[in-house]
């Protein structure tokens, strides 16, 4: 759906981009664009001049986060214990 933006607003995913009054947005996700359009943010567009920006459909997020280190026998402990090594720290 092609939208023109009638007040400024920020992207909703990366909070940096700005899209400012008459850009022409080609929206994919109709949620989004109806969203926009009900904020008062956008309205339809249906002229002729090309679409200055395509905002995607949002990418699925996973269920859970990763565990930042996992351990290949399942546990949450490192194998040795979670003590360092006993050779680190002497000898100095």
């Amino acid at each position: 759906m092609k939208l023109i933006v009638k007040n400024k607003f920020r992207d909703k995913n990366d909070h940096v981009t700005e899209y400012p009054k008459d850009t022409i947005l080609d929206v994919q996700d109709k949620e989004r664009a109806d969203d926009l359009v009900n904020r008062g943010l956008c309205a339809e567009y249906k002229g002729r001049k090309g679409t200055n920006v395509t905002l995607a459909a949002a990418e699925p997020q996973p269920a859970e986060k990763p565990e930042d280190n996992p351990v290949a026998d399942g546990s949450k402990e490192p194998a040795d214990g979670g003590e360092k090594a006993k050779s680190e720290g002497k000898g100095k």
